[in-house]
């Protein structure tokens, strides 16, 4: 009877973990179906060039799909339904550490979605821990106005869920201007109407203007409340209007006075200069921000203040126009600079999306632009790139190319781009036959998959700043489209450019001493200014683009020979 009994609560158990099995499957498929995109995600390998092989397209489905099980379950996460909740912020956390790294706009996403959850679920403490760092340097928000709007919106709901208004450190009537100063900014009517709850309440510059939009403001809260009675009605409906026309007026005026940067801290300073921000790579655009920089800093009578991560610290190193900051430093106060340029939100790369693929303006100038340098101060100042070397990395650099024991006249090689669409197919052939003639010196940061043998070397595991301080060390050279190719054009070194997709003279406007190395004159689509997510109008296919592809090696150490004097 005992083991009757026995077996019948063993049959029941298992029935209880079949059925529980069996609902966790119906409820959590969408959870399930995430689990398998991620794995999937972590599974990919790199290129031949060490860069990984998942593009940010490849993330956006998985923030999507995170998004909609929100949507779909709001109850239950309102309720902090723990097989809901726990199982969510595994997925999402997993997620937004292993992309921060590669696709920094992507986490961001990711990280809004998650301090959304929080928020419902009442977390405050966290959402402040989750977007303490980005909400207290907005300028670090990697490519999306949108997302910088998101983050510092949602840490101030949290500080004041958890009763510290005094810890928001944002004057909303000018970060709201800030944001309508922008390129494609909101507008100043809808901001107005956004700003107003959280300007009512909060602190802020003193101003004129930024007083008069949270006096609007907390008139417009208070006619959100309305009143009882036809005539109340109608009466509070054309109050919130009439205010936020009157914020909005304001919002307009005060957007004029932050076009090209802003101070939307509440705490004040006396301004003066200007704070350029860059919170991402990569090595080739900080180099091309150089000369507008450079501009700047003559017409302001002083360093120009530079704030980059630190690993980029190297690119502007010993340069006397420029005053590096770390970017994930303590939190920038940006009362005390007349002017902002955040380059953070790339202008470069929103010139070349709107006008792809008619793009006449170089990437030196889409960044003096950026930093409200103009093109004629430009050409007065020189599209130049300089580059200052220390003695000790001078030194560093005599030392390596000592031990490498060379003999022969040196060749530097950029083997591969970032985005392998812009990669030649043969370089490995063109390393290789330059090596019979000269040494070569191949820039990149693995060794893994480069050609070896004598008089071939690599800098792969050498420290940033001697990288580039070696590119004074070549007599030529050859260069994709990437990083070293402008490093060259900072020192007047000889450079063979190979292009493809986009377009070399614009590209190379900066350079002194290049010879472009493309099929122009047979592919009549070039440049077509494709990126790495559009395939070959040719093909149909990613990656390998055939302009690129059909050039000659011969071609390329012909051109080597020409830069070298050797007929």
């Amino acid at each position: 009877m005992h083991q009757q009994v026995a077996t019948s609560h063993l049959d029941t158990d298992l029935l209880t973990r079949f059925f529980a099995e069996f609902l966790d499957d119906q409820a959590f498929a969408e959870f399930r179906r995430v689990e398998r995109m991620l794995a999937t995600l972590k599974e990919q390998g790199t290129t031949i060039a060490g860069y990984p092989l998942i593009r940010p397209s490849d993330c956006g489905p998985i923030t999507a799909a995170l998004a909609e099980i929100f949507d779909a379950s709001r109850d239950r996460f309102r309720t902090a339904d723990p097989l809901v909740v726990d199982r969510f912020e595994e997925l999402i956390g997993g997620f937004v550490a292993f992309v921060q790294a590669l696709y920094p706009t992507q986490s961001t996403s990711a990280l809004i979605l998650h301090a959304e959850v929080l928020l419902l679920t009442g977390e405050a403490d966290r959402v402040v821990e989750l977007l303490e760092h980005l909400a207290r340097r907005p300028y670090a928000v990697v490519d999306s106005l949108n997302h910088c709007s998101e983050i510092v919106f949602l840490y101030a709901q949290a500080q004041l869920l958890r009763g510290a208004p005094q810890e928001i450190d944002v004057c909303f009537a000018s970060f709201g201007a800030w944001l309508c100063a922008q390129p494609r900014g909101p507008r100043p009517f809808g901001m107005a109407d956004r700003i107003a709850p959280l300007a009512s309440v909060t602190s802020g510059s003193p101003g004129v203007l930024a007083r008069m939009i949270r006096w609007s403001s907390s008139r417009i809260v208070r006619a959100r409340r309305g009143r009882n009675g036809i005539a109340g009605i109608v009466w509070s409906k054309l109050a919130a209007v009439i205010f936020r026309l009157i914020s909005t007026a304001c919002l307009y005026a005060l957007s004029w006075s932050h076009k090209r940067g802003p101070v939307f801290h509440a705490r004040r300073g006396h301004p003066k200069g200007t704070l350029v921000t860059r919170a991402m790579g990569g090595i080739g655009d900080l180099l091309m921000m150089e000369p507008g920089l450079e501009v700047l800093a003559k017409k302001q009578g002083g360093p120009v203040d530079m704030a980059i991560p630190r690993k980029f610290f190297p690119v502007f190193a010993n340069n006397p126009h420029v005053r590096t900051i770390d970017i994930d430093g303590p939190p920038i106060n940006l009362g005390r600079y007349r002017k902002l340029a955040n380059l953070s939100i790339c202008p470069a790369s929103r010139y070349e999306s709107r006008n792809r693929p008619h793009i006449r303006k170089g990437r030196v100038e889409s960044f003096a632009n950026g930093m409200g340098v103009g093109r004629s101060a430009l050409r007065r100042q020189g599209w130049h790139i300089n580059q200052f070397i220390d003695d000790e990395t001078s030194a560093k650099c005599d030392a390596f190319i000592a031990s490498l024991g060379f003999t022969r006249r040196l060749i530097g090689v950029q083997p591969y781009s970032r985005d392998s669409y812009k990669d030649y197919l043969h370089i490995e052939a063109v390393i290789r036959q330059l090596a019979e003639r000269y040494d070569v010196l191949v820039f990149h940061h693995v060794a893994n998959g480069l050609p070896e043998g004598p008089g071939i070397a690599s800098t792969a595991g050498l420290p940033l700043a001697v990288s580039l301080a070696l590119v004074s060390r070549v007599e030529a050279m050859v260069s994709v489209d990437s990083a070293f190719l402008h490093a060259a054009a900072a020192y007047d070194i000889p450079v063979i450019a190979l292009f493809g997709p986009t377009d070399a003279r614009t590209l190379t406007r900066h350079h002194r001493k290049v010879e472009i190395v493309w099929q122009a004159q047979s592919y009549s689509c070039v440049p077509c200014w494709r990126n790495e997510d559009t395939p070959c109008s040719l093909t149909g296919l990613l990656g390998v683009s055939p302009c690129l592809a059909t050039i000659e090696p011969g071609r390329i150490t012909a051109a080597v020979d020409r830069a070298m004097g050797v007929v």
